[in-house]
């Protein structure tokens, strides 16, 4: 029999590392398996069925409420695939006024949680920010997210962005105070509507849950639409705030290389090594200076820096 988890899809897998998402228990179902999952006093039940598909049940959580929105990600509500876009696929041209919201960081170990949003204010705005090549962040260089940012800067003016990054230890204050990721997410979104969405039409935000519309609804001004939707980098605002999120992210991960003395890597995988570096030159206080330490890396970062011992 597989070890508990190594069914799952790859990049569910890695989701729930990332987010300290334990496995108690697990049980054959037809087709497939079920498992119980935990994190912080939250539950669920996924099911992984030997096609790959997976469904969730128990109580509504935010746990519960993570998974469905990794499954909303991957397909569309009818349960066909998105299409790819091309890469590097101008974003569509809108001219509505309209506000984008994004994030950038949230499923990197090392680093803050940065949100953003961008409020276009017309057509000619959202035509200029196609025209400077403003697409998904993530389909662009380091160097050309960093000058994007400055020309989106310069497109939309300072008064139509708001950046909100928080450094690991105050995103773990404010996780844990918000009670998890998604709910910490809706609260720094809700601020930025609050901010921006007044002389707008429509509010894009990429969405992070499957509960994110509930979250975001009552801060919505009336007569203002709300698009929730996976991979809305396809809006000009949104991809725009992509890009100045990922910007003050990466801006932010050189000053924490800074003060380790050494380049602290992106993502969620291959980072163990860096993490117990960090860990034998400035103690666990130092890692919680620079790492989202909720994450289950830091139980590995830490059996490591202990010689295997937990």
């Amino acid at each position: 029999m597989n070890a508990p988890g190594t069914d799952f899809p790859a990049g569910l897998r890695l989701l729930l590392d990332e987010e300290g998402v334990q496995i108690t228990s697990s049980r054959p179902i037809d087709h497939g398996t079920q498992y119980d999952l935990a994190r912080e006093g939250e539950t669920a039940k996924l099911n992984v069925y030997h096609t790959g598909k997976v469904s969730t049940g128990g109580r509504a959580s935010g746990l519960r409420d993570l998974i469905d929105s990794w499954r909303t990600s991957q397909t569309r509500p009818s349960g066909t695939r998105t299409p790819a876009r091309p890469s590097g696929a101008r974003p569509i041209l809108d001219g509505t006024p309209r506000l984008g919201i994004d994030e950038a960081g949230k499923g990197d170990y090392f680093g803050p949680l940065v949100v953003a949003g961008v409020r276009i204010a017309s057509g000619e705005q959202a035509k200029s920010l196609q025209e400077i090549g403003v697409r998904d962040s993530k389909e662009i260089s380091v160097l050309g997210v960093r000058r994007l940012s400055e020309r989106i800067l310069g497109t939309v003016g300072p008064d139509n962005v708001r950046v909100v990054s928080l450094s690991p230890p105050e995103y773990e204050v404010r996780r844990e105070a918000a009670g998890n990721i998604n709910s910490l997410l809706g609260e720094l979104d809700a601020g930025i509507i609050v901010e921006l969405a007044s002389e707008v039409e429509v509010v894009v935000v990429d969405e992070f849950a499957r509960s994110a519309r509930d979250h975001l609804e009552p801060f919505v001004p009336e007569g203002v639409r709300l698009e929730v939707r996976p991979r809305a980098e396809d809006d000009a605002a949104v991809a725009a705030a992509s890009i100045l999120a990922r910007a003050r992210q990466l801006e932010e991960i050189e000053h924490l290389s800074e003060r380790v003395g050494f380049r602290l890597p992106l993502g969620a995988t291959h980072v163990v090594d860096a993490g117990r570096r960090v860990v034998e030159e400035l103690g666990e206080y130092g890692l919680a200076r620079v790492a989202k330490t909720h994450f289950a890396t830091t139980r590995r970062v830490l059996v490591q820096h202990n010689g295997g011992k937990p």
